[in-house]
């Protein structure tokens, strides 16, 4: 079971927007409730979406997988820099 969505900061959809523009990779860190498995994987965004009230990046792994993940329970995104 996941826990309630807890809204992200906006910068989070604008960085996925820049790397999905420009096919760019993102070394991720993430837990899963569901399979209680926490996971770290350079995948390459390309979208976000809006599923039950939550957002979720929508990726492909190295390997070319799909891969869903729930924004708020990405552990290590990376802060904008000024």
């Amino acid at each position: 079971m996941h826990p309630p969505y807890q809204p992200v900061p906006r910068f989070y959809i604008e960085r996925i927007t820049i790397a999905t523009l420009c096919n760019e990779s993102m070394d991720l860190h993430w837990h899963d409730p569901g399979s209680q498995q926490s996971y770290m994987a350079r995948v390459w965004p390309l979208a976000v979406a809006e599923e039950n009230g939550a957002e979720w990046l929508v990726a492909r792994s190295e390997t070319g997988e799909a891969v869903r993940i729930r924004l708020d329970l990405i552990r290590n995104f990376p802060t904008p820099v000024k």
